[in-house]
């Protein structure tokens, strides 16, 4: 329907990209985004862009100021080798790794390990009494939100996991802070390490106020 439309197609796909298959050519995406810190298994501070045709043809034409970011002047500069100002030359390092590790386990491996290590997160918070917060057709691989319910303290859940089982999960953000949690199952994950986080929980949740119905 975007296309249709005449408009240009962007992605966030800051927690997808390198975890979930992500046809960009074929679902015609005109600017996808990524970051190093989710499934490139590096620390935050790289970011990768892909440009369609259509999207140089727009930036081409469009007439708003570049104060902080310029797809000009990277590519002029990535034409030559270089980039416009310094690189965190250390992640590049660090991504040169993560990259020979995801090409030795190989892409499809991955997103079918996304795949195994997803539902046994799911199937995990819910033999636990609790609730799934997005509807289970749509959710994602690469992290699990869970419903706050039945006397639940997530804040004093997820410090209780930190400091007593070495374990950091999310919490909600803006208007689901203390509504929500957030399992992180994604880069470097495997089914051990879910195993490890919901039996945490089993001992944590009666901590924290949980009351199972």
């Amino acid at each position: 329907m975007v296309k249709e439309a005449g408009k240009l197609l962007v992605v966030d796909a800051i927690s997808s990209l390198s975890s979930i298959d992500l046809p960009v050519d074929e679902w015609k995406c005109d600017i996808v985004i990524s970051g190093s810190q989710k499934g490139w298994m590096i620390p935050p501070g790289l970011t990768m862009i892909s440009v369609s045709e259509e999207a140089w043809k727009a930036h081409a034409g469009a007439a708003m100021p570049r104060v902080y970011w310029d797809f000009t002047r990277a590519k002029n500069y990535l034409e030559k080798g270089q980039t416009p100002w310094t690189p965190a030359v250390s992640l590049i390092f660090a991504l040169d790794v993560a990259l020979q590790m995801m090409l030795d386990e190989g892409v499809q491996n991955i997103f079918a390990r996304h795949t195994r290590v997803a539902e046994k997160a799911r199937q995990g918070v819910k033999s636990l009494g609790l609730s799934l917060f997005a509807d289970e057709r749509y959710a994602s691989n690469t992290v699990t939100a869970v419903q706050a319910a039945n006397g639940l303290d997530t804040k004093k859940l997820l410090k209780i996991l930190r400091e007593d089982y070495k374990i950091v999960l999310g919490g909600g953000q803006q208007k689901l802070d203390g509504k929500i949690f957030r399992i992180g199952h994604l880069g470097w994950v495997n089914e051990s390490d879910i195993e490890v986080v919901i039996n945490s929980l089993k001992e944590a949740l009666p901590k924290s106020g949980f009351k199972a119905v």
